[in-house]
């Protein structure tokens, strides 16, 4: 399933409406490139799963100027969207980022993709599979929904997202969003993902944390 059509919205709509679907998204995708741009070289080669419109790529090219990209997405219509968005500074793969081999790389990205894999084995073999595509030195970094460990935290951190729609869509939109994403989208806990991560071998620190949303760095 593309990413519009996930979301309920147009193609050509995404990069306005997802910031009305997802609180502090801009920040999370700034905080995701600013982790990029800190940790590795000046020219990093990086992956990006899951790209989409291009986002996180363009995030990451703010902070790392001479970073040479790739994308991997299964959605050609985002794809196209992507190399529009970077004129030109992306390589694009047209896959599936569970099985499509990931190169050789320095970074490896995602944004608001990793919660399609819905269970801990296959999240755990993406995660051993970016440890051994990624040089010594390399990470991999992920901005997405990582919930907390407690369920009284958890429904208040729902409740402020249930909020957040609500600024653009009515009540009963706004917990459709959310009861229909709860049927596709696999949502860890923060402490789930920082375990999965160190089991691939990945020393692990979290760049950025607001309420349910989280950018979780992994140094190889």
């Amino acid at each position: 399933m593309g990413a519009a059509t996930h979301l309920g919205i147009n193609l050509g709509d995404y990069d306005a409406v997802i910031r009305t679907l997802i609180p502090h998204y801009q920040e999370l995708i700034g905080a995701a490139g600013a982790a990029v741009g800190a940790l590795t070289r000046t020219a990093p080669a990086v992956v990006d799963l899951g790209t989409g419109s291009g986002a996180l790529a363009q995030a990451i090219l703010t902070a790392r100027p001479r970073a040479r990209l790739t994308g991997i997405d299964e959605d050609a219509g985002m794809l196209a969207m992507a190399a529009k968005r970077l004129r030109g500074r992306i390589t694009t793969i047209h896959g599936n980022f569970e099985t499509t081999p990931i190169p050789r790389c320095d970074v490896v990205s995602a944004s608001f993709a990793l919660h399609h894999i819905r269970a801990s084995r296959r999240k755990a073999a993406l995660y051993r599979r970016a440890y051994a595509a990624l040089t010594r030195g390399g990470l991999i970094v992920s901005a997405d929904c990582c919930l907390a460990a407690t369920a009284a935290l958890q429904k208040n951190h729902r409740a402020g997202w249930l909020a957040h729609l609500r600024q653009n869509y009515s009540p009963a939109r706004a917990e459709g969003f959310l009861s229909a994403w709860a049927k596709e989208d696999v949502y860890f806990t923060l402490e789930q993902e920082m375990a999965l991560l160190k089991r691939a071998g990945f020393k692990v620190e979290v760049a950025f944390r607001k309420t349910c949303f989280a950018v979780v760095v992994g140094l190889k």
